[in-house]
């Protein structure tokens, strides 16, 4: 059949997608009541058969893991975007809790604060498990090509037949919910960005762009994100971690300027090495000069460094805006 089994199911589901994008006051509840249990549910089925019949036993990490594995990780973690997603999934979730009744910035706060501690530890349980599969598998096996693959193999391994119907369900059940979240909040923001063009239409698009986008394959996705995502991604971190100290800076801009310029020039450098464009003689320069760039995260101390010039900046910035205030006046 060729790729028509694709296309085919990338139609579907991004119908469904559309469908329940267009009914954006019932998104929280269809993910949070129906879509994430059942998620939920096939995950669990599947990770408490991989625990009490192991599929062999832990075997040494593939040679790319077997230094410097938690940095290796950490920018892996990018392909999850996770952090990208929180900033357009952010209104949606706080849109969500003021209907629930919280109408405070506290109230507000404190929910959003319980919630990211049960996501945080539900992801952390299921990362882990997801981990102890792949790496419980490897001697039967073998090593394959991506997490994709591992899931399908190890559905196969215990349920035959039927484990590819679980997988399936369990994997397009977790990708509606992403997905529908995201052309939501997407619709919304290009919404009020253009406003003479409707919700639903923007809505449409989205959904027939990512059907399109979906067919290129996983292994063909990963590989055109790395890039992409090594050099806006550490931005996006930057950004986070600026925003929690907000206040302690009175949120003066030359302090987010340079501080994400800075990472910005390291990072797009990053995203061009994972391209496999040939910049030796720049990674061989921020190798010598830039703390743990050889792990990949040589923009964390420029970041830092950006901050505290920015900071210094603003300082001058604000200190002549008075002396100028003052000298008006005494004219």
């Amino acid at each position: 059949f060729g790729s028509m089994p694709l296309i085919v199911f990338t139609i579907i589901f991004f119908s469904i997608t559309c469908f329940f994008s267009l009914n954006p006051a019932k998104i929280v509840d269809i993910v949070g009541k129906i879509l994430t249990p059942i998620k939920l549910t096939f995950i669990g089925i599947l990770v408490i058969v991989a625990f009490i019949h192991p599929i062999g036993e832990m075997q040494a990490p593939v040679e790319t893991y077997t230094s410097n594995a938690f940095f290796k990780g950490f920018q892996e973690g990018y392909l999850t975007m996770d952090t990208l997603a929180s900033f357009v999934f952010g209104i949606i979730i706080i849109n969500a809790i003021k209907e629930k009744g919280a109408k405070t910035k506290k109230q507000i706060m404190i929910v959003c604060a319980k919630a990211t501690i049960i996501a945080a530890t539900v992801l952390a349980i299921l990362y882990t498990a997801l981990s102890y599969m792949g790496a419980s598998s490897v001697a039967k096996l073998g090593h394959l090509e991506n997490g994709g693959e591992v899931l399908a193999k190890v559905s196969n391994y215990y349920f035959g037949s039927y484990g590819g119907i679980l997988l399936g369900l369990m994997i397009t059940v977790a990708c509606l919910t992403t997905s529908v979240g995201l052309v939501s909040a997407c619709s919304s923001f290009f919404h009020k960005l253009f406003p003479k063009v409707s919700y639903k239409k923007i809505a449409v698009l989205l959904s027939v762009f990512s059907a399109i986008v979906a067919n290129v394959g996983l292994t063909q996705l990963i590989a055109v994100s790395v890039p992409v995502l090594s050099a806006i991604y550490p931005l996006a971190i930057v950004l986070i971690f600026l925003t929690f100290f907000h206040s302690l800076f009175k949120g003066r801009r030359e302090v987010y300027q340079v501080s994400l310029l800075v990472t910005f020039i390291i990072s797009i450098f990053d995203g061009l090495a994972a391209a496999g464009v040939n910049i030796q003689m720049v990674n061989q320069l921020f190798t010598r000069i830039l703390p743990m760039h050889e792990v990949g995260l040589g923009w964390v101390f420029p970041a830092i460094i950006g901050a505290f010039v920015g900071y210094g900046i603003s300082y001058v910035r604000v200190k002549n805006e008075i002396h100028s205030s003052i000298a008006k006046v005494n004219k």
